[in-house]
């Protein structure tokens, strides 16, 4: 079924996330009876997922919140009325009537990401999803690990090794030169001494303590798939940690079977205007710690890439951690992109378009990908077409809707800057801000566009993943989901 994905932890698709990682915001939700009719409110819960999940008020105490009243007197058309932090994780506001949008921020790593969300509820509550246990506190300075384990059968040609720690979000894979020769009949893996600063970080934050509170494993595969595990017992993590241990085989006693239609895809993509060329597709099962609150990262069990000819998937895997409520989360997966050069420099920039479903696997299921993927992003009414536009200095609120087929739960549009990147080889996306709402057509604050700045609009339909959305109930955030996501033509703001 073509090169396997990467193994190890199994992230979140990029499109929608990337600003954050694998930093997921959900939420809102009715508190009422809790804040006084004459006022609006945000609440802001904490989702830390690890081995396994914690909720706590956010701290906010760093953080600002607006409620966007329509005002027509002004040229922005809205009135901002600054919230109170009235208690732990909870932002109010003096505003005695309607739904206004808010504007805020959250504490976002490396830097807080600007939101604006117009949803049918004078009373939010938000809930950010960080991949973490509780209070993380830095790793040891000059911390290092060592790792081996007695493997539960020889160890072969097409195995390969990773160490990771679920609850910090760090893996290292083991390389040739610290493993045994393989078809030798070997059975142990000799202990490996490390830097815990080697292992990668998955959640892009420095390195953080390991606690009991974590799951640190040996992981084997062949191939793509999980066949070996081993636990480490838990500990607090010191400046030199030993963590040695027998694996278990992983029984493949579970059967993957997928119809996903691969042969439809291109056809999707086909309207987009910018059009995307370069279509890949792949799926992943994972065993996620944070499934039911929409959360996708967990450790991989099985992946694969998929061409347009490939018949239903049948894929034996198996699952080792459902006793812990790491259920079984698959991914089906397609992308394309394309380059844009702006006139005057060297510098490149990729831009994608994607569609995605996440759902628990059940026999014989067929996957459509049901979200809408945006053809055609307008902003003002005019249509972001191709690559190298310009549009005026905006003074009043900024309208961007698009083009997407049907009618589905839930719709953002992202705004990123092109910046050169850290090596000034190519040009990559700032975040800027972020509108969320119910229709295909959403407001952003003229502020967020600078003359002289380059920009593309990312607009993304979500089908399903929030029940209740259009309650204002974004809080509740199960799977099924999928995604639709489309990045528009790159334009300059001008004064």
């Amino acid at each position: 079924m073509g090169r396997p994905a990467r193994r190890g932890l199994s992230s979140c698709a990029s499109l929608l996330v990337a600003t954050t990682g694998c930093a997921q915001l959900a939420g809102i939700d009715e508190t009422s009876g809790l804040i006084p009719p004459d006022r609006v409110s945000l609440a802001v819960d904490r989702i830390s997922v690890g081995a396994t999940v914690a909720r706590l008020p956010q701290d906010l105490s760093a953080n600002t919140a607006s409620f966007a009243v329509p005002d027509d007197s002004v040229p922005e058309g809205f009135t901002l009325v600054p919230a109170d932090l009235t208690d732990t994780g909870v932002w109010t506001a003096e505003v005695p009537d309607g739904t206004p949008a808010v504007k805020f921020d959250l504490p976002d790593f490396p830097l807080p990401l600007l939101r604006w969300w117009q949803l049918p509820s004078r009373n939010l509550t938000a809930m950010i999803t960080a991949f973490e246990h509780p209070s993380p506190t830095p790793a040891p300075a000059g911390a290092t690990l060592t790792v081996g384990a007695t493997l539960p059968t020889q160890y072969v040609s097409g195995q390969s090794f990773q160490f990771v720690v679920v609850g910090t979000w760090n893996s290292r894979g083991f390389t040739a030169a610290e493993l045994p020769l393989p078809d030798m009949a070997n059975t142990t893996i000799p202990p490996a001494t490390f830097a815990f600063t080697s292992m990668a970080k998955i959640t892009g934050r420095p390195h953080e303590k390991i606690t009991s509170a974590d799951a640190g494993l040996l992981l084997r595969y062949s191939g793509a798939r999980l066949s070996g595990v081993m636990e480490a017992a838990p500990f607090e993590q010191t400046d030199a940690d030993t963590i040695m241990g027998t694996m278990t085989a992983v029984p493949a006693d579970q059967m993957l079977e997928a119809s996903l239609q691969p042969n439809l895809v291109a056809g999707r993509y086909a309207p987009l205007r910018p059009a995307m060329t370069g279509i890949g597709m792949s799926w992943s099962l994972t065993a996620a710690p944070g499934i039911d609150v929409g959360a996708s990262l967990g450790v991989s069990l099985h992946a694969g890439t998929v061409v347009a000819a490939d018949p239903p998937l049948t894929v034996p895997f198996g699952n080792p951690f459902v006793a812990k409520g790491w259920r079984s989360l698959f991914l089906w997966s397609t992308t394309a992109s394309r380059t844009f050069t702006p006139a005057g420099q060297m510098l490149p920039a990729t831009l994608t378009a994607g569609l995605f479903t996440y759902t628990e696997p059940t026999p014989g299921m067929m996957l459509t990908l049901p979200a809408a993927l945006p053809e055609l992003i307008t902003i003002n009414g005019m249509p972001l077409s191709s690559d190298g536009l310009s549009i005026p200095q905006p003074t009043g609120q900024v309208t961007v809707s698009f083009v997407a087929a049907g009618t589905n739960t839930l719709y953002f549009v992202q705004l990123y800057e092109l910046v050169p990147n850290a090596a000034n080889t190519a040009l990559v996306q700032q975040f800027v801000i972020e509108s969320v709402g119910l229709t295909k057509e959403l407001i952003l604050p003229p502020d967020a566009f600078v003359a002289g700045k380059r920009y593309t609009l990312r607009a993304v339909s979500v089908e399903g993943g929030y029940p209740n959305a259009a309650m204002g109930d974004l809080a509740t955030h199960p799977f099924p989901m999928s995604f639709g996501a489309h990045e528009s033509g790159v334009f300059t703001v001008t004064p």
